[in-house]
């Protein structure tokens, strides 16, 4: 069972936490993924991404213990201001956004670093991974400082906000170098 809601500290927002995802998320996960500067960085979202799309993803996520999943970052006031998820597969891999008015601040980092610690301590993977567009410089310096090394780039597969397949870079995080930094 993963330990939800699960407090992540952070000195200007004490009430920083990772939740489920709930009904009322939807209007405020589409508005978020649908701003170009955010939906181009995923790979799932279009920009006419509707409501009805939103509620869909919650409802198939929300209830979930075991990957695929994605959990809400909540400020303490109920509303979502981003999100992480978890897919095992061929890869163990990691997902994030941030609404653009909270980036810079250091939430995305104090929730990844709690949302990897749960990934660690809940599933029995020895390598987290993440992927990102090569014109995301802030998520990738974010992956750096939080343990990962660049492992390789590759043109793969287009966001659903890109014309064409760009250039992504392939971070991973062995369980053992968490470990020795934590």
């Amino acid at each position: 069972m993963l330990p939800l809601p699960l407090a992540i500290p952070h000195a200007a927002l004490p009430g920083l936490h990772l939740r489920r995802l709930q009904p009322q998320d939807a209007g405020p996960l589409r508005a978020i993924v649908t701003r170009p500067e955010v939906g181009r960085m995923l790979l799932a979202f279009p920009a006419d991404w509707t409501l009805e799309q939103a509620q869909a993803l919650i409802a198939k996520t929300a209830p979930r213990n075991t990957p695929p999943f994605r959990l809400a970052i909540d400020t303490g006031n109920g509303a979502l201001i981003g999100t992480v998820g978890f897919v095992q597969g061929k890869a163990d891999e990691i997902a994030y956004f941030l609404d653009p008015a909270c980036q810079g601040q250091g939430i995305m980092r104090a929730c990844l670093a709690g949302f990897i610690d749960m990934i660690f301590t809940q599933f029995a993977c020895e390598n987290l991974r993440a992927e990102v567009y090569h014109d995301n410089p802030a998520s990738m310096g974010l992956l750096k400082a939080l343990g990962f090394a660049q492992t390789g780039i590759y043109t793969g597969t287009c966001s659903a906000q890109r014309a064409s397949a760009e250039s992504l870079h392939v971070f991973d995080l062995p369980r053992a170098v968490w470990q020795a930094g934590r």
